[in-house]
């Protein structure tokens, strides 16, 4: 079975032959992730570096104005995205935090320009190793962060949650804003370039909750992402959100309004079982074994015990779940061993019937 049809298949429940991986090699992995860069004549202002992971930004074309520091991920230097956001982080290798916000100001909203996303230089070189490498995987265009990140890193954390409550036409016109300037033609410019799919971050969860109340998330958000899934579908395009934390209120909500894959990296979170009995079966999952309860310091036999579990409870209804590397396994205490053996044992109980 080509990769592509496998993906589909785990997706739509109709029966792949055995549960998909995202690894990190083309040729192993089933999936193949393209990303974007900066526009071509965009720089971060005097004094700041760009917001970047190194490996991101010598995948790319894009350049900046001085050779770019191995280490930029670091609290030595201040960095800035193609947003105006200006971030700082406090240990190594880090994303960081905003500490400058464009729109920390509502009087900004009208003056305020997003990037163009058919700027010269956006997917060309990605597009060229999708033509190069891809094969026939299932190919992923990265949206990365979804309206709700992306309006709290120009508002800020605080404002955005006030925002929901005291600033609500304010901010609905922004997320407007994002997602037609923005998400929506992005996500038409993946499926231009051959993709088959999207994916976006916006997580929602606390360690006990939803970040707002879900009576507010479906007031403001959950119409406006239907908008989003509903412009992929018409594209041609499966969606899938990355959301961590506890999600359980709203995980109905998504499976309702057409949401194809549910990525989370802590699926033990709200147990398994529990979060099993809510969606396994009606929505895809995706995901390493969990990065916070399950991986660090977890022995081989325990790696395989849980994968078996985690297969039997998600991937077996012809199909409903997708496996993954954790992407910064350092950052969390996990080790590349650890990963190679959860992807070993994905191998040996992911094939069907399950």
């Amino acid at each position: 079975m080509k990769r592509k049809e496998r993906v589909l298949r785990a997706i739509e429940f109709t029966g792949p032959d055995r549960v998909p991986f995202s690894a990190l090699v083309p040729g192993v992995s089933d999936i193949f992730f393209m990303t974007h860069a900066p526009a071509r004549d965009w720089q971060p202002e005097d004094g700041l570096y760009p917001h970047t992971h190194p490996v991101i930004y010598h995948l790319n074309n894009w350049r900046f104005r001085e050779p770019l520091p191995d280490n930029v991920q670091s609290p030595e230097y201040d960095r800035q995205d193609e947003f105006g956001c200006k971030w700082r982080t406090t240990v190594e290798n880090s994303m960081g935090e905003v500490f400058g916000h464009p729109l920390a100001d509502w009087k900004s909203l009208d003056s305020y320009k997003l990037p163009d996303p058919f700027a010269p230089g956006r997917l060309d070189r990605f597009d060229l190793y999708r033509k190069l490498l891809a094969g026939d995987s299932f190919v992923v265009g990265n949206l990365e962060n979804g309206p709700m990140e992306r309006s709290h890193f120009l508002r800020g954390y605080g404002e955005f949650l006030m925002d929901t409550v005291a600033e609500k036409e304010n901010l609905c016109r922004l997320l407007d804003k994002l997602i037609d300037e923005w998400h929506i033609p992005m996500l038409k410019l993946y499926a231009s370039r051959g993709a088959h799919a999207v994916i976006m971050t916006d997580d929602w969860g606390t360690q006990k909750n939803l970040m707002i109340r879900p009576a507010v998330w479906r007031d403001i958000f959950k119409p406006r992402y239907a908008r989003l899934f509903d412009a992929a579908h018409s594209s041609g395009l499966k969606f899938i959100l990355h959301s961590c934390g506890y999600i359980a209120d709203i995980i109905p909500d998504l499976i309702e309004i057409g949401l194809d894959v549910l990525q989370k990296d802590d699926m033990a979170f709200m147990g398994l079982e529990e979060l099993a009995e809510l969606a396994a079966g009606k929505i895809c999952f995706m995901g390493p074994l969990d990065m916070q309860r399950t991986l660090p310091g977890a022995d081989e036999a325990k790696i395989f015990a849980e994968t078996k579990r985690l297969l039997e409870l998600f991937a077996s209804h012809d199909g409903g779940f997708i496996g993954m590397y954790y992407t910064q396994p350092d950052a969390v205490g996990i080790t590349w061993r650890q990963m190679l053996v959860m992807h070993a044992a994905f191998i040996r109980y992911g094939k069907y019937p399950i």
